[in-house]
């Protein structure tokens, strides 16, 4: 599932790819669920003949800032991709939404599974629920976070995956983050101490910035057409797989409903 760092890099290639300031076209939207407000065709009729002046991210979501004051905000779901091709270019068969650019371009939004979705608003926060902090702003801090987590009396993994906690982080970083902070999945957030937090952290800010640079690397090296999946992670996520610190099978556990990957030994149970 695409998370901060596959939404960011979405966001980078959308620069580099030249949508800020192209002019969109009609769009042709093949699945109707996927816009969420306003209807169908007011979202469309809202596109046509506006220029695209900035892309932003704010967790997992992309905002691209129109200039009209609207803003066309996209979440790619669980599989969804973008892709600024030749208006010539035949689809590819996952696509579900094309966007046409002046220029002779296209912006494809491929979605295999049909979970992303769309809106025009003027107020992107209007499509989001709470969030919290931008793991990778100067504004996170140890201290931030221990405040988030006081009295929270749910494990770290649930909490983690709370966008009110840290914004932008899902199922594979928040496993990550906790290996490489050595916290096991099920310890409950209030009880980490002051140690464990700066750790985790710490960690969160490593595993992410990871990704992002391994993304950047990816765009450079396979321009035009960079990955838009990679597993930068070190946990290792399938059965009979071993720890590559202690050389220990990695197991699994389900914690309120989600998988979770993490090593008994690096990190023992609360």
């Amino acid at each position: 599932m695409p998370e901060l760092p596959e939404v960011e890099n979405a966001r980078q290639y959308l620069l580099r790819a030249g949508l800020v300031g192209s002019v969109l076209g009609a769009p042709d939207i093949t699945w109707p669920k996927t816009v969420r407000r306003p209807s169908v065709g007011e979202f469309i009729e809202g596109i046509v003949g506006r220029r695209v002046e900035g892309i932003q991210r704010r967790g997992k979501y992309l905002i691209s800032a129109l200039d009209d004051g609207n803003n066309l905000i996209l979440h790619l779901g669980m599989t969804g991709s973008l892709r600024i091709t030749n208006a010539t270019q035949p689809e590819q068969p996952m696509v579900r939404h094309t966007f046409p650019l002046d220029g002779g371009r296209r912006l494809d939004f491929s979605d295999p599974r049909k979970f992303g979705h769309l809106w025009l608003l003027a107020d992107p926060a209007d499509a989001m629920p709470t969030m919290g902090p931008e793991p990778l702003e100067p504004s996170f801090t140890a201290d931030v976070l221990a405040g988030i987590l006081n009295g929270r009396r749910a494990p770290i993994k649930a909490l983690l995956l709370e966008q009110s906690v840290v914004a932008g982080l899902g199922n594979l970083y928040a496993d990550e983050a906790l290996y490489l902070s050595g916290i096991h999945p099920e310890r409950i957030g209030q009880n980490l101490t002051d140690c464990q937090i700066r750790r985790l952290h710490a960690s969160i800010v490593s595993a992410l910035s990871h990704s992002v640079g391994e993304y950047a690397r990816a765009r450079d090296a396979h321009w035009p057409d960079p990955p838009v999946a990679l597993s930068p992670w070190s946990i290792r996520r399938s059965k009979g797989d071993l720890c590559p610190r202690c050389g220990i099978e990695v197991q699994q556990l389900r914690v309120r409903g989600r998988s979770s990957w993490f090593c008994p030994n690096c990190q023992p149970p609360p």
